[in-house]
Formats: structure tokens, C-alpha cells, sequence
């Protein structure tokens, strides 16, 4: 064991973390570690040459000495630490071959997108009342999802197609995924990532277009007219309450609103630099609609909006209550036996989004550093688009 790996785990171990055993990865030696804060590894160490790299695979405060990394390709956030910061001369690393070098994103799985094409061309229209768009005793829009046709193996599940930027400075976007809302809504989860999906930086604009299927597509001027507002949600089916409560048959002769639902809240900074990168934040307001997430979540919906809002002067819309996770279908489905007043919530909400700096100001304990809290936080999962399948 080098003297720079023994002082990066000793670090580590320093402040409670667990180390398991080492395996040999393609680009050095991997640890699975566990932070102390739950009762299963949620994190990773890789070690090679003169740096270490720990992905993040649920919310976690950042050791001090270690810095923010870019995000992994999952969306998992990363921290590293090099043998320079730790004061340690580090062997010159043995000259290997040189390899290709790695895109900056992952190509694109041509047999998923041609299922999720295929699905989507079998027009297969849900009704109204599908148990996705009617759960809790609530009710929001299609905003353009299909249905899985009758006889595939998916058959009555929505599906939600993904796309992801074809580059930062373009407003063009190409298929990559799908999320799949499941009938049957008493399962937990009820809702999968599609196998083979490129979630990192990815989600669903709504409503739907046939156009964003053909080549060269685009968020253009018939998507995305001039003063419309882009809101970003993190869920699907946030976003379809966001629709159903600002799109103009719900309002007439009010703004039109078009939606971005992110998947996840670690999407949501990457939204936000293609927003900004593409010029879209400069001509349009931008809203990011963020889930009241709780201590046992890190206030990870609020944390990660506001950093979005941030990058792109854009805003957050949170209601302040003390109901973990609650977002604007909760604040729709709030009203139930009157729906038009739980459009108009989610309207006044969005109308008082704030800036990235008052909530901050506003919700102090969300950005403080956080005391450990044992199990309580390890047992809560990362409240993501869904579980691969």
C-alpha cells in the first residue's frame, strides 16, 4: 500500500467511515466505504496514482480537505483529494500505453431508443383517468405521454420519454430513455427508469412534441414561444401538475408555461448549465420547482435547486411547510375536492418563486452543515427518477 493511499483511508477511517476490502478497477484500486451515516456502504473510493475520488451514492456532506468533483455520469455527486493536498511525494506513476480517450458522455443505447421509439409510434393514447394522472384522489394532464401498446410486456404502463442536450450551446435535444409510470400504483416504487437510459443531465419536456423524435429536433419558438416560462421539476409527474395548473386551458389568456422534469434532483444543476449555456435562461424566466425535501434527505431537493437557480439566474418555488418531499402535486391533490383551487396554489406559487438567495436566507438549515444522524439518515433512500429495470 503507497503512502498516499494509506493516508487517504486513514483519513477517512479518522472520521468514522467504514473501509471494506479493496478490488482492482480499470482505473486503480476501489474501495466501498460506508460514512457512518446509515447501515450499508453508500459510498466509493477509488484510489489511483496520486488522487481519490469518492462518489456519493446517496446526499453527503463533502469531508473537509476533500473538493467537489464533476458529477458522475449517473448524477451521483463526486469529491477528490490529491497526494499534493495531503503533503505526500507521490511515486512517479509507471508509464502505461495511452488509451482512447473517454467521451465526455455516454453513447447513446441504440436498442433502447429504438423500443422507446417503437413504443411511441404505436400511438397507444392513455385515458384521462389512467391511475397515473388520478393518484391520491388527484388528477393532472397528459401533457402528451403514450401509453405501452397492447401485447407489449409493458402494456397500460406510461411512458415518459427522455432526451438529453446534443450539445450545450443548441437548443437541439435527441432521444435517450424513458421512464416508465406503472399502472398498477400501489407498488413502490411505481415508476422505473427504462434499462439502457442515459439519465445523467436528461429529462422530459412537456408537454410532448412528435417533432422532438425527428432529427436535428429542438426546443424551438412552437415549444418554447417568446415570454413563455420554462418551470423545472424534478418528478414527471410533478411537472404534469405544473401543466395542468399554468397551461392556457386551465387559464385562459394566462402565460404559457412549458416544463422540464428533470428525473432527479442531482439533474437539476446540469438542466440549469444547458439552459444558461444555450441562451435560453437569458430570454426566459426560469422557475425551478423544488420538493421540500427533510433533514433525512439532506434537504437535498432544496439544496440542489437553489445551486441550479444559481447557475442559470433563474428562481425556486418551495413551499415552506414541514411535510418531507412535498411538491406541487402535493400542493394540486392538497385541495381535493376542488381542483381549480389547487391550480390556483400551484399557479401562486410559482408566481412567488424567490431568488436563489432568499432561500437561502429562508431555509438556513438546509445549508448548514449537517450533525450526523445516524441510521435515521442512512435508512431514508435517495428519492430519484426510479430503480433501473
Amino acid at each position: 500500500m503507497s503512502a498516499f493511499e494509506q493516508a487517504v483511508l486513514s483519513d477517512l477511517e479518522s472520521r468514522g467511515w467504514t473501509i471494506g476490502k479493496p478490488r482492482q478497477a480499470r482505473e486503480g484500486l476501489m474501495y466501498r466505504a460506508n460514512d457512518g451515516a446509515g447501515s450499508t456502504d453508500a459510498q466509493t473510493v477509488l484510489v489511483k496514482d496520486s488522487i481519490a475520488v469518492i462518489t456519493f451514492h446517496r446526499p453527503a456532506d463533502i469531508p473537509a480537505g476533500w473538493r467537489a468533483g464533476r458529477d458522475a455520469a449517473d448524477g451521483s455527486a463526486t469529491a477528490f483529494i490529491t497526494a499534493r493536498d495531503l503533503r505526500i511525494d507521490a511515486p512517479a506513476p509507471a508509464i502505461r500505453p495511452l488509451s482512447p480517450a473517454r467521451p465526455e458522455r455516454e453513447p447513446l443505447d441504440s436498442a433502447c431508443v429504438a423500443e422507446i421509439r417503437a413504443a411511441w409510434d404505436a400511438k397507444a393514447f392513455p385515458r384521462d383517468d389512467h391511475p397515473q394522472f388520478t393518484k391520491r384522489g388527484g388528477w393532472v394532464h397528459p401533457s402528451g405521454l403514450r401509453e405501452y401498446p397492447a401485447g407489449h410486456r409493458h402494456a397500460g404502463d406510461l411512458l415518459a420519454p427522455m432526451f438529453r442536450p446534443v450539445s450545450g450551446a443548441s437548443r437541439g435535444i435527441e432521444l435517450c430513455g424513458a421512464q416508465q409510470l406503472l399502472r398498477d400504483t400501489s407498488k413502490s416504487p411505481d415508476k422505473y427508469i427504462v434499462a439502457g437510459s442515459k439519465a445523467a443531465g436528461a429529462f422530459a419536456p412537456l408537454p410532448l412534441r412528435e417533432s422532438f423524435f425527428r432529427p436535428g429536433a429542438a426546443l424551438g419558438e412552437d415549444w418554447l414561444p417568446a415570454g413563455a416560462r420554462i418551470v423545472v421539476t424534478e418528478g414527471v409527474r410533478t411537472g404534469q401538475a405544473v401543466r395542468s395548473a399554468t397551461a392556457g386551458w386551465a387559464q385562459p389568456g394566462g402565460r404559457e408555461t412549458v416544463v422540464l422534469a428533470a428525473l432527479a434532483a442531482n439533474n437539476l444543476p446540469a438542466v440549469a448549465r444547458w439552459l444558461k449555456s444555450s441562451g435560453m435562461s437569458a430570454t426566459h424566466e426560469v422557475v425551478f420547482a423544488a420538493d421540500n425535501d427533510g433533514l433525512k434527505s439532506q434537504f437535498v431537493g432544496i439544496r440542489k435547486a437553489v445551486e441550479a437557480a444559481e447557475l442559470c439566474g433563474g428562481k425556486v418555488a418551495l413551499i415552506d411547510n414541514d411535510k418531507p418531499g412535498f411538491d406541487m402535486y402535493d400542493l394540486l391533490v392538497s385541495r381535493k375536492h376542488d381542483l381549480r383551487a389547487g391550480q390556483s396554489a400551484v399557479r401562486e406559487l410559482i408566481d412567488g418563486a424567490r431568488d436563489p438567495s432568499q432561500i437561502r436566507a429562508d431555509r438556513t438549515e438546509a445549508f448548514e452543515p449537517q450533525q450526523r444522524q445516524g441510521t435515521d439518515r442512512g435508512n431514508e433512500s435517495v428519492r430519484a427518477a426510479g430503480v433501473e429495470r
